[in-house]
C-alpha cells in the first residue's frame, strides 16, 4: 500500500474522501495496461499482423467487459469517459423530448438543452434497480410503440451493484472506467441492438485505456459485495455521527459510498475550503462543476472508497463536524 500513501501525502495526513470524482489506477489495473504503451503500441485497425493482434486483444476486452455485466460483446460502444457516453446517448436519439431525474449528471443535463417535442423519446436516470425500466417496457408493450428508451448512468454505481442492460431493464447504459480504480479518459456506452439511435463513427481505439477498463470492471465486480457492505457501514457511521453532532445539518445516504450533507445558510465552498485546510479532502457537488459557484442548496459531498479506514472515517467525521460549528458560530 506504499503507492497509495505516496499519491495522498502520508507525512501530512491528508484523508481523501472524493472517490466519487476521482479515483486512483489500481497496481492491477496498471500492469495489464504497461505493454500497450510501448511494446504492443500498435493501431488496431492496421491489417498487418502486429495491428491485427492487437485488434484480437481489444475484442476479447470488449467481450470481458460485456460478459461481466451480462450483454453481447456488440452492445459495447467504447467511449472517451462517462460524459461522452452520456451525450452519446442523449444526442444519439430521434428527436423529442428528453426526461430525466435530478440526481443526474449535469452532462446530461446540458446534452438535452434545447431538445423538445411531445413524444417522450429518452427518459435517463441513474436507478439502481430495474423497477424504472420494467414499467416503461410495460408500456410500449402496450401502445406497440418504440419509445421511450430508458438510459440508466452507472458510472457511480457500478462497484456496487449488478448493472448491465437486463438487470436494470434498460435500453442505454453509461460506464466509466475513471469511477472504478482504472485509467481516466474510457468509458463505455452500453446499447441494446433493437435500441434506434444514430452514433459517430469510431475513431482508433485507446488499447491501453481500454485494457484498463477491462481490469478495473473485473476488480470491482470481484470484490462489489464485500465493499458495498463495507462502505456502507462506514457510511452510515459517518452520517450518525454527522447528525449527532451537528442538530442543523441534514445527511443524506444517496448510495454505499456516498453521503451528502446539506448545512442550512451555509454555501458549500466554504466547509469544503476550510476542510482542505485541515486535510480532508471533499467536494461540493460533481467534480466536474466544481470550478463554478454552487448554489446555497448544493449539498457537500463526501465519498468513501476502496482504501477508506475506519480510522479514517472516526478523524474526519470529527474534524467535519468541528469545522462546521465553527463556521456557524
Amino acid at each position: 500500500m506504499e503507492w497509495l500513501k505516496n499519491i495522498f501525502g502520508q507525512k501530512n495526513k491528508r484523508i481523501y474522501l472524493d472517490y466519487a470524482a476521482a479515483t486512483p489506477v489500481l497496481p492491477e489495473v496498471r500492469k495489464e495496461m504497461e505493454k500497450y504503451f510501448s511494446k504492443d503500441f500498435y493501431n488496431p485497425n492496421a491489417i498487418y499482423e502486429e495491428g491485427e493482434k492487437v485488434r484480437k486483444e481489444v475484442e476479447e476486452y470488449r467481450a470481458k467487459i460485456a460478459k461481466l455485466i451480462g450483454s453481447a460483446s456488440k452492445d459495447i460502444i467504447f467511449t472517451g469517459g462517462g460524459t461522452e457516453a452520456n451525450v452519446m446517448a442523449i444526442r444519439g436519439v430521434k428527436p423529442g423530448r428528453i426526461v430525466f431525474d435530478g440526481e443526474v449528471h449535469p452532462s446530461v443535463q446540458e446534452a438535452a438543452k434545447n431538445m423538445a417535442g411531445q413524444e417522450v423519446v429518452l427518459v435517463s436516470s441513474v436507478t439502481t434497480d430495474n423497477k424504472l425500466g420494467r414499467a416503461i417496457r410495460e408500456k410500449k408493450r402496450k401502445t406497440g410503440k418504440e419509445y421511450p428508451l430508458l438510459h440508466i448512468d452507472a458510472s457511480q454505481t457500478a462497484a456496487y451493484y449488478n448493472v448491465g442492460l437486463e438487470a436494470l431493464a434498460c435500453d442505454l447504459l453509461t460506464l466509466d472506467s475513471a469511477k472504478l480504480y482504472g485509467p481516466k479518459g474510457c468509458g463505455a456506452l452500453v446499447v441494446r441492438r433493437s435500441a434506434q439511435i444514430s452514433l459517430p463513427p469510431p475513431g482508433t481505439p485507446a488499447v491501453p485505456l481500454i485494457a484498463g477498463f477491462a481490469k478495473a470492471l473485473e476488480i470491482a465486480v470481484r470484490d462489489r459485495e464485500a465493499e458495498y457492505k463495507r462502505l456502507d457501514s462506514l457510511s452510515a457511521w459517518f452520517a450518525g455521527e454527522i447528525l449527532r453532532s451537528l442538530p442543523r445539518a441534514e445527511a443524506v445516504l444517496i448510495s454505499p459510498n456516498i453521503i451528502n450533507v446539506s448545512i442550512p445558510g451555509v454555501l458549500p465552498e466554504l466547509p469544503v475550503l476550510a476542510l482542505d485546510r485541515k486535510g480532508i479532502l471533499v467536494s461540493a457537488g460533481p467534480a466536474c462543476n466544481s470550478q463554478k459557484p454552487e448554489p446555497s442548496e448544493t449539498p457537500v459531498r463526501l465519498s468513501l472508497g476502496r482504501f477508506t479506514s475506519e480510522n479514517e472515517v472516526k478523524k474526519a467525521a470529527k474534524i467535519f463536524c468541528e469545522t462546521v460549528r465553527n463556521l456557524l458560530k
